[in-house]
């Protein structure tokens, strides 16, 4: 066993953080897989976009960005070039590309075959745990909380896959909510590593960074999909709407850059911790809602479901900037409560004038929405 560990390698452990830790090629290469999932998941929502294909986005969305946390968060803390590591990111890697080739199926409501995917990441994420527990003595008592929490998540799945198909969608999603709260089952072990360890409970800024680099992948897809919408019928009047969109994506990326530089991120507990880097995510999932609902706006122009696009993307965008500030109250020195009262009216003026423009022509909407985000960075409101 001791040959097999040597030639495979080990885990970093808990008690052996890297300072000023970069974020790896492997880690980069892993991430371009997310890039097929928001693709196939916008595609399949607009062909098929109804209230319940809209449930089933965001449980599929849950599942792949729950697994992409997971695996990042075990590199942040045990990453390295060893055998056992970079097997465990390409088979997730792996796993996830195969789970896209399903998405449309699942957004019509049949899980059977991406629900197979789905539990073999669980498992995987279990083995993953259980054997870091082997090589890990400090940070051991907490990943067997988290490896029985993803083997009972499994068997709520195996359970209901062998039940049907709608009596599976609620098992996934108990499964979801298992995977996403399972640091409370494990919160008062995690006191005591970190008080043996003595460590910080904070985001560290390569996981602030691979958030980023998420969030522009999501972005990226808006613009790929800009550019499918647009391709279809090119006039001149296409092409300025195109070119507002790319203005408007850019801008919001500019927020978020904004931000991202002023953030340092240090908390109370680790279920802090965890909650606050879903607020991340949450920045990730509102950046794929706003690259569907703009096709909407574009696809459909002069018609009913173009201005419920035009109401979807301002909700998207405010739910998005409200994100952005919750993190910026977290993590930057914004201390003082009239500063704190002074965003929170910014983001509900910006609000308001957002929803008046949505009921405004195409043209007149986008370019408002530009402005008024154009308004924001100048003025750098996110970070007084």
């Amino acid at each position: 066993m001791n040959k097999i560990f040597t030639f495979l390698g080990k885990p970093r452990t808990i008690n052996h953080q890297i300072a000023n830790r970069k974020v790896s090629w492997l880690e980069l290469f892993y991430d371009l897989i997310f890039a097929v999932v928001i693709a196939r998941l916008t595609d399949s929502l607009l062909e098929n976009l109804t209230i319940t294909s809209i449930g089933y986005s965001v449980l599929i969305f849950g599942w792949f960005i729950w697994g992409w946390n997971e695996v990042s968060g075990y590199f942040d803390n045990h990453g390295n070039d060893s055998i056992i590591n970079v097997l465990i990111i390409n088979t997730e890697m792996i796993l996830t590309g195969i789970g896209s080739l399903f998405i449309s199926e699942a957004i019509d409501g049949e899980f059977t075959r991406i629900s197979i995917v789905l539990m073999l990441i669980e498992l995987l994420m279990a083995t993953v745990w259980f054997g870091l527990a082997y090589f890990d003595h400090i940070h051991g008592p907490a990943s067997r909380v988290w490896g029985s929490v993803h083997l009972f998540s499994l068997a709520i799945m195996l359970i209901t896959y062998f039940i049907g198909n709608v009596v599976l969608v609620i098992g996934l999603c108990f499964g979801l909510l298992l995977n996403i709260f399972d640091v409370v089952a494990a919160n008062p072990r995690l006191a005591r590593e970190y008080d043996q360890a003595e460590m910080e409970h904070k985001i560290k800024d390569s996981m602030i960074e691979r958030y980023g680099l998420m969030t522009m992948i999501a972005l990226g897809e808006i613009i790929a999909g800009l550019y499918e919408t647009v391709n279809s019928r090119i006039t001149s009047d296409t092409i300025i709407r195109f070119i507002i969109c790319i203005i408007l994506i850019a801008l919001i990326a500019a927020i978020y850059y904004q931000v991202l530089g002023t953030l340092h991120i240090i908390l109370s507990s680790s279920i802090a911790t965890i909650l606050t880097g879903w607020l991340f995510i949450l920045a990730i999932m509102f950046s794929f809602y706003m690259g569907v609902t703009i096709q909407i706006v574009l696809r459909y122009e002069g018609t009913v479901r173009q201005m419920m696009g035009n109401l979807a993307f301002v909700l998207s965008l405010i739910l998005f900037l409200a994100v952005i500030r919750a993190i910026v109250f977290i993590g930057t020195e914004t201390e003082k409560q009239e500063n704190k009262k002074l965003i929170t009216g910014y983001l509900i003026i910006e609000g308001i004038i957002l929803v008046g423009i949505a009921f405004a022509p195409t043209i007149w909407f986008l370019s408002g929405a530009v402005v008024v985000l154009l308004i924001m960075i100048t003025q750098g409101r996110l970070l007084n």
